[in-house]
């Protein structure tokens, strides 16, 4: 169970960058045909830190250096501020539950059940821009590279000084696609679909331990 925490906390919306996102260059002079590229992105940016909350189905594939490769599916919703809930469907179920205080970790077939510190256990930038917790002008745009087989425009970010992140924009605005590669070469991406916009139900984001599940408290023992 360890192994599958740790696999989650770095490839958690940690989505790779394919090869040829690598050799995108800065564009963003300020002619007309960029700046129209740039308002884009902000109104998407500012589109999405607007909306209470979401609900998506995500598929998510992680490439690794050493030639393996996984699956992931389910569905995540988010509820402003610091609420979401990652129900992972495949390759095995397991849900992730912040609450804006605590986060659970639940593995219905270890029949085990975590409760960790705070959001910043599982947090990295991507999903601190998901679920509000920092706004539009905490985001530097570096490059953009449109994807005609996907349909959608990709625009390369740092977020809070992050490592750069490809964001992917559907021609309406909506974000669609995930991606970057972590430091070990490992590639990922995330895409979501089948998205309401509207904001899901408080009641989602809490999580009672089912009946004979063991609970750890992984949570830091206060300061003295």
């Amino acid at each position: 169970m360890k192994l599958r925490l740790i696999v989650f906390i770095s490839s958690l919306f940690a989505l790779a960058s394919f090869s040829e996102a690598a050799k995108v260059e800065q564009v963003w002079q300020l002619d007309g045909h960029e700046q129209a590229q740039g308002d884009f992105f902000n109104k998407s940016i500012k589109r999405l830190a607007a909306l209470p909350g979401f609900q998506c189905h995500f598929d998510q594939l992680m490439v690794f250096t050493d030639g393996g490769g996984q699956r992931y599916s389910g569905e995540v919703s988010v509820l402003k501020p610091e609420r979401f809930r990652w129900q992972y469907d495949q390759p095995y179920e397991q849900l992730y539950v912040g609450d804006g205080d605590s986060i659970w970790h639940y593995e219905p077939d270890l029949m085990q059940a975590e409760r960790l510190d705070n959001l910043e256990s599982v947090d990295p930038a991507v999903m601190k821009l998901l679920d509000g917790s920092i706004k539009p002008t905490d985001i530097e745009l570096l490059s953009r590279q449109d994807s005609a087989e996907l349909g959608i425009r990709r625009y390369q970010v740092s977020i809070q000084g992050s490592d750069p992140v490809w964001l992917g924009f559907s021609k309406v605005g909506d974000l669609v696609l995930i991606e970057r590669e972590d430091l070990l070469g490992n590639r990922n991406r995330m895409s979501l679909s089948k998205c309401s916009y509207i904001a899901p139900a408080e009641n989602l984001f809490s999580f009672t331990p089912p009946a004979g599940v063991d609970v750890l408290d992984m949570r830091s023992a206060p300061e003295q």
